[in-house]
């Protein structure tokens, strides 16, 4: 089951040979090519708004992010194909795209609204990868101390691992620029593109036949995932989708918490097996398999901006009925698997499992979970007070179905679904169901599944066929 993978010690990114060509890293080429087949779709935008208050100078801002953009080559990087074959080919002295839409001509109580509006409009609007940059930000001015601040970087040469140095970075720079002195910013030793090389010359040969081996075994024969449609699904999975916003009630909140450190757990197991109980109750299925992203596991990268993070497939088996407590120890097994092994990137996954060809579904999971590791950080301006992070809906949905978890972590949780395939009304009782559900498995964790009054009356309703004891 892939030893080697696993006692792999972590290695070091080093820069690409004199001469050596820049190239595309495996997790780029894939978004290449979906952007190849979808070029008006912007399902990979990454758009987030930022509240900015206090005595902003708007010319050290743009001066700032320029500065970013010449620190980090992949922001000044568009990806084209000569030959049908697509190369990276990084801009030389290109500025940060920033307009600055001043909306004080407004009446106060309508400028927010206008500029949310026109927010979501850039959140939505395409890439051209072969010639925009691939970054776009906008700063809406509402007063004379106030203002939103949105950015839009393509997931191509972004992630929210790199949220954390753009906002470290942008800092440094604004603030060495509003106070006349020198920006201090260690050089970097490496770009993106000789992690890309690294990549590929790294995963070859025994390597990539001890992590092909490992997927094909372990995800041989895994279902779809089938929960009831309010839609007819499209031929062509489209990724027209929305999010929705929810919290936890306090008080789960407080027990889901004191339960996870009492029984040692992360609040990532422990939340992944209780959606696995969910969509159990919601498709029938005890063999649940469902996409995560997964950082990768190298040195040398950390003050890179670039899309480094991998998805894995978390593949569950609770034919037994198991215990909560129980279902986390399976999620836990899986998940050091999945790691142990994440080094293969998905699109090589899909080529060794090779799954049936349906355009209508992504490949080897429907469903993604995630649980961001850490919350991302403030923006620390001198004499500006940053507002927390918020993500806007650019009217998207990768998957059929995602839910991404957020307050263990202090910031909202969000399901984002396919509106080809459900209804708000759907979205609303699956918040409502995960709840319920959650509440019942922490306060009963040493209950098997289907004994669980929530689990018998969600699948009943969900599922009316279903019969007691059908687990």
């Amino acid at each position: 089951m892939g030893t080697s993978a696993q006692a792999r010690p972590t290695l070091t990114v080093a820069r690409r040979g004199p001469g050596e060509p820049r190239i595309l890293s495996f997790q780029q080429e894939l978004l290449w090519y979906l952007g190849q087949l979808a070029p008006k779709n912007p399902a990979y935008n990454g758009p987030f708004l930022i509240r900015l208050q206090g005595e902003l100078d708007e010319a050290a801002f743009q001066r700032a992010l320029d500065a970013v953009v010449e620190r980090h080559e992949v922001l000044r990087t568009v990806f084209i194909a000569p030959n049908g074959i697509p190369v990276p080919f990084v801009m030389k002295n290109r500025r940060a795209d920033l307009k600055l839409i001043d909306l004080r001509r407004l009446p106060e109580p309508e400028r927010e609204a206008d500029a949310m509006r026109l927010a979501k409009q850039e959140a939505a609007k395409p890439f051209n990868l072969a010639r925009d940059g691939m970054s776009r930000s906008t700063l809406f001015r509402l007063s004379e101390r106030d203002y939103l601040f949105l950015c839009v970087i393509h997931h191509i040469v972004f992630e929210g691992g790199s949220v954390s140095i753009l906002f470290r970075d942008l800092a440094a720079f604004y603030n060495a620029f509003t106070a006349s002195v020198a920006p201090h910013s260690p050089p970097l030793n490496i770009d993106y593109s000789d992690f890309a090389s690294w990549q590929r010359n790294w995963l070859q040969a025994e390597r990539l036949e001890t992590l092909t081996r490992f997927w094909r075994q372990r995800l041989a024969g895994a279902p779809v995932i089938d929960i009831p449609l309010d839609f007819t699904r499209p031929a062509v999975h489209t990724m027209r989708g929305a999010k929705h916003s929810f919290q936890f009630p306090p008080g789960l909140l407080a027990t889901a918490g004191a339960f996870f450190r009492e029984t040692d757990t992360t609040s990532y197991r422990a939340l992944c097996a209780a959606f696995n109980v969910f969509l159990y109750c919601y498709s029938g299925l005890t063999d649940i398999s469902l996409g995560t992203p997964c950082a990768p596991r190298c040195r040398g990268i950390e003050n890179l901006i670039g899309f480094f993070v991998n998805t894995v497939v978390l593949r569950i088996d609770s034919s037994d009925d198991p215990t909560f407590r129980k279902l986390i120890r399976k999620v836990d097994v899986a998940l050091h698997g999945a790691i142990a092994h994440s080094d293969l990137p998905f699109s090589k996954i899909v080529e060794s499992v090779q799954p049936p060809r349906d355009t209508s579904r992504t490949p080897l999971f429907q469903i993604n979970f995630r649980v961001p590791q850490q919350p991302y950080p403030p923006l620390k301006l001198d004499r500006v007070t940053a507002g927390p992070i918020e993500l806007i809906d650019n009217g998207t949905s990768k998957f059929d179905l995602a839910l991404e978890i957020g307050a263990f972590i202090g910031e909202a949780s969000y399901f984002e679904y396919c509106t080809d395939l459900f209804e708000e009304r759907t979205i609303l009782q699956m918040e409502a169901d995960f709840l319920t559900l959650l509440a019942e498995l922490v306060a009963h964790p040493d209950t098997p599944a289907s004994h669980l009054s929530a689990v018998r009356e969600i699948s009943q309703r969900v599922r009316p066929a279903v019969t007691e004891g059908s687990r």
